[in-house]
């Protein structure tokens, strides 16, 4: 049987690394636990960052779970806490 890898993927929200993507960390530490943790199982992730906004919440995740590159598995960051304009937690 042929081995299969699986695609993962990371979604940052955040205004502030949408606009300045060297002030994200998350991506690079999430890419080098699938390098050593599981680098027969797993592809180097798919990464994404957006700002602040349902709609592009909303639109990544269903082209990674809908589309026909979908992923395996997608992981969602952001943010520090919660403020007047977080949407992460509301997306439906």
């Amino acid at each position: 049987m042929a081995e299969t890898t699986l695609r993962p993927a990371i979604l940052i929200v955040s205004d502030t690394a949408s606009q300045n993507p060297s002030s994200d960390r998350v991506a690079d530490t999430l890419t080098a636990v699938f390098s050593s943790e599981g680098s027969s199982s797993w592809e180097k992730p798919a990464i994404k960052i957006v700002p602040d906004d349902v709609s592009s919440i909303q639109r990544t995740i269903c082209n990674w779970t809908d589309g026909p590159d979908y992923t395996n598995l997608v992981l969602v960051s952001g943010g520090t806490g919660f403020a007047v304009k977080d949407n992460t937690p509301e997306v439906r």
